[in-house]
């Protein structure tokens, strides 16, 4: 006989718990299947009871028919890796972690068909072994893999590309057509084959194909695990199987599956180098501001990309001198832009401004007023990160400013993220406590903050050994 439990979860939603008394296809032995069941259309909680009630005597069929006629019925409907991912992804997508959800897409592509090699896909998830996802991570470092065909620009464009044209009929963004001004640069074939038959100009003569075999870095294939890892956490929570195939592989010849790594000095701006960038920033002239200031944000408050094309003018407290950080804006191709919370509670923080910050955002203000004698009605209204006419940018622009800026001022190349990196580097070699940069960072805690950052905290060796004279003395 079936039965089934409704809950809510800790978000409020309603689920349900079904299980069924039946007998084991292998053995014939008693045993007790579960299935669960997610009100994913929003219905009340009496059509939902009754969509379980029916679910419940479909499921308790389900059982009877498998052991009876001997099938697989209840193992490919139920019990199979590809019925728990698409379960999986959907509560994913319905909570707008679209970045997690797009790599949950392509790790679970991977797997499964890595599981009709191996004639899996059809059996239950509990038939898959340690060996089996040790083999499956183990394949990419063995092989390298197809990328998205590249190539270079060998020389300018003449002037007849008009690259305003090539973004209103869509062949490229507004925002890829810096990449392609100068040549050395790097765009998809795909893209460089329209442009050539949109414009009329030779592919050969202004571009040169790039060899698109990659191989399949280190992080990468621990990203993959920790997918696979997350994925069969949730069918022990369904109590399908007892122990986590996922968490007795490795990665390499180290224990270690940490995605965490130091951050080497090449990737962040020295104190002398950070000094020196700042006074170029400053060189630029006013009507650059809407350029400088998300730079500034990014090396003098630690913030994401995504953190600072998400800061509205309202996020900014200027009697408390914070900045308030509430949300991300992010792309993808497959979703466009969109806006969602930090990935977690610490990454909802107030980080403190510095006074020659604040004395750039009361000009940067001034800006917005030029534009709309409304503006400071409309706080709540207006980005910080926009272009020339107030609006919001795209969030890989800031990126393309700081890149052109570098190159520029011949100064060492540090990414968006670098800029980050940066600010909690100089914070710890200037002794601000761990706890503290850990806080403004948006870490789980300082034990993330000590494994990448540990080797900017300046020697104290010597600080200890006086310690203990002073003890012994």
């Amino acid at each position: 006989m079936a039965y089934f439990k409704i809950t809510p979860n800790k978000k409020g939603e309603l689920q349900a718990k079904i299980q069924v008394s039946g007998k084991d296809l292998s053995t014939g032995k008693n045993k007790l299947f579960v299935k669960r069941v997610y009100n994913n259309d929003g219905l009340t909680e009496a059509k939902f009871r009754k969509q379980v009630e029916k679910l419940s005597i479909e499921f308790e069929e389900d059982v009877l028919k498998a052991y009876k006629e001997e099938t697989t019925v209840l193992r490919s409907k139920v019990l199979t890796f590809a019925e728990l991912m698409k379960e999986w992804q959907a509560n994913i997508k319905a909570n707008l972690s679209i970045s997690y959800y797009l790599r949950a897409q392509e790790v679970g592509k991977k797997f499964n068909a890595f599981l009709v090699e191996q004639h899996l896909d059809d059996k239950p998830i509990s038939a898959i072994t340690v060996r089996d996802v040790q083999m499956f991570l183990n394949g990419f470092a063995q092989k390298g893999y197809k990328a998205v065909p590249t190539v270079k620009v060998k020389k300018d464009f003449p002037k007849t590309v008009n690259f305003r044209e090539l973004a209103r009929e869509h062949i490229i963004t507004r925002c890829s057509s810096y990449g392609m001004r100068r040549k050395g640069n790097s765009i998809e074939k795909q893209i460089a084959l329209a442009i050539c038959e949109h414009c009329g100009i030779a592919f050969d003569e202004y571009f040169e194909e790039l060899p698109n075999e990659k191989t399949y870095a280190t992080e990468t294939i621990k990203g993959y695990r920790r997918v696979l890892r997350t994925l069969f956490n949730e069918a022990v929570r369904y109590e399908w199987i007892v122990k986590n195939p996922v968490c007795s592989t490795k990665i390499g010849a180290g224990s270690s599956n940490t995605s965490l790594r130091s951050v080497p000095e090449k990737e962040v701006f020295s104190f002398a180098e950070a000094r020196a960038f700042i006074a170029k920033l400053n060189e630029l002239p006013p009507e650059d501001i809407y350029k400088k200031i998300p730079i500034k944000l990014m090396l003098l408050m630690g913030m994401r990309t995504a953190e600072v094309c998400g800061l509205r003018w309202s996020d900014i407290d200027f009697t408390k001198k914070v900045i308030h950080i509430k949300r991300n804006r992010l792309y993808t191709k497959e979703f466009g832009i969109y806006e969602k919370e930090p990935k977690t509670a610490t990454s909802m923080r107030d980080i403190p401004m510095p006074d020659a910050l604040i004395s750039d955002l009361i000009i940067y203000m001034e800006w917005f007023r030029q534009a709309d004698e409304r503006f400071d009605e409309r706080l709540d209204e207006y980005y910080l990160a926009v272009n020339l006419y107030r609006l919001p940018i795209f969030p890989h622009s800031v990126g393309q400013y700081l890149k052109r800026y570098e190159k520029v001022w011949q100064m060492k190349e540090v990414t968006c993220h670098g800029l980050r990196h940066t600010y909690c580097s100089l914070l710890l070699s200037q002794n601000v406590p761990i706890q503290t940069v850990s806080k403004y960072m948006g870490h789980s805690d300082s034990t993330v903050t000590l494994k990448v950052y540990s080797h900017f905290i300046p020697d104290t060796q010597d600080t200890a050994l006086n310690a203990l004279n002073n003890i012994t003395a």
